[in-house]
């Protein structure tokens, strides 16, 4: 696993809601940028980010945009194995350029460094 990442939640079953009050309580709509790993039998499948926070990665089971992800969700809780997904807060930084501050995201980027460095087999192009 990734040094600093914690679990939100965890998928268990086909087309269900995954369970998350038990790791964050009920802030799945508490807006913050993250980087998110969704990891099956230790095994880090898919990488991502958001600005929307928590609930971005624990609505996947609902999100016909994402279908190849949705699908390997679906994939593995219906055969037994339970997708983890874990987090990381990527606080944006400001730098002063001329005079005028600029929000840095920094999440993307550092998104685009993990899927380089792991090469998950959820992300990118089928």
């Amino acid at each position: 696993m990734i040094a600093n990442f914690q679990k939100i939640g965890e998928y268990l079953l086909p087309g269900e809601d995954p369970e998350y009050q038990s790791f964050i309580g009920r802030n799945k709509t508490k807006k913050l940028p993250l980087v998110y790993l969704f990891v099956v039998e230790g095994k880090i499948k898919y990488i991502g980010e958001t600005r929307q926070g928590y609930s971005r990665p624990l609505s996947y089971h609902k999100n016909k945009v994402m279908k190849r992800q949705n699908d390997a969700i679906r994939r593995s809780t219906t055969s037994g194995q339970k997708v983890e997904i874990y987090a990381l807060e990527v606080p944006s930084e400001v730098a002063v350029v001329n005079g005028l501050e600029i929000e840095n995201y920094l999440a993307q980027d550092y998104e685009k460094a993990l899927i380089r460095l792991h090469s998950p087999e959820w992300n990118g192009r089928p």
